[in-house]
């Protein structure tokens, strides 16, 4: 098993790449119904990181700084150098939410599981970080589905907790 110190800082890369990921979808997507959504998954799991650095530091662990270059070089993979700002087509969008969708099920399924074998207390943070993932990943797939049927963004509402 491992630690929870290890897990925790895991689950801290998944948040700020997710955030990077929905940032630079944000700036590429055309529609501006999209913008919004990508945007708010953005802020959203920049404070999931940010929670789970919190849960980290109190437990002794020491978050490590990001690494740009492995960020930005997971992005270009996702997104060629050759988009453009509003330049992202609805098939290459579809393409993009579908990545979305399969984070957040690898999100879900990472925070279920190790829920399991976590103290009371993280258990409570990793059942409300996979609930919320849960509600992001509805979103998307709501997104998919119009685009699919329609070629049209259904948009964004906001997550109240």
């Amino acid at each position: 098993m491992k630690d929870i110190k290890e897990i925790l800082a895991t689950a801290i890369e998944f948040e700020r790449f997710g955030s990077e990921y929905y940032t630079r979808f944000m700036e590429l997507v055309k529609d501006p119904k999209a913008k919004p959504l990508m945007k708010g998954l953005a802020h959203d799991e920049k404070e999931h990181a940010h929670l789970l650095e919190i849960e980290l530091r109190n437990l002794g662990g020491k978050v490590k700084r990001p690494s740009k270059k492995d960020l930005d070089k997971g992005i270009a993979e996702l997104f060629p150098e050759r988009m453009h700002k509003n330049s992202l087509a609805t098939k290459d969008a579809i393409a993009a939410i579908k990545l979305g969708i399969r984070t957040e099920d690898r999100s879900i399924e990472y925070y279920s599981r190790y829920s399991e074998h976590a103290s009371p207390h993280i258990k409570k943070v990793f059942t409300k970080l996979a609930k919320m993932e849960r509600g992001h990943k509805e979103m998307l797939e709501e997104n998919l589905h119009y685009l699919q049927d329609d070629g049209a963004w259904y948009g964004y509402l906001p997550i109240l907790d």
